[in-house]
């Protein structure tokens, strides 16, 4: 973490920033999560294997299944859409470190 100097001429505050290290491995640990909300998101997969330990029963028996499966795919995705805010968040506090560096 590094601080910046206030600038009483353009009225800015001491501010504190993380290093683009940090970030860069939030990034890439929020990277990891969203790979591992999408393989629980695969439809074909779960579909598959639904079709194949049901197949032989009646397909009403589908239903409950169906349901919780559908249930479960909105869970990861409202996971993912949180993910993605929180990378693009970062991907912006990147942004602003390096320019602050820059400068």
């Amino acid at each position: 973490m590094f601080f910046t100097k206030a600038g009483s001429y353009e009225g800015e505050p001491v501010r504190l920033y993380r290093s683009p290290m940090e970030i860069r491995r939030d990034i890439f640990e929020i990277n990891e999560r969203i790979k591992a909300a999408d393989e629980r998101l695969n439809i074909r997969t779960l579909l598959t294997d639904l079709i194949t330990e049901y197949s032989e029963g009646d397909p009403e028996e589908w239903i409950p299944e169906l349901a919780c499966a559908l249930a479960e795919a909105e869970r990861v995705l409202d996971s993912l859409c949180e993910l993605r805010d929180l990378l693009s968040a970062l991907n912006k506090e990147l942004e602003d470190t390096v320019w602050v560096l820059g400068a």
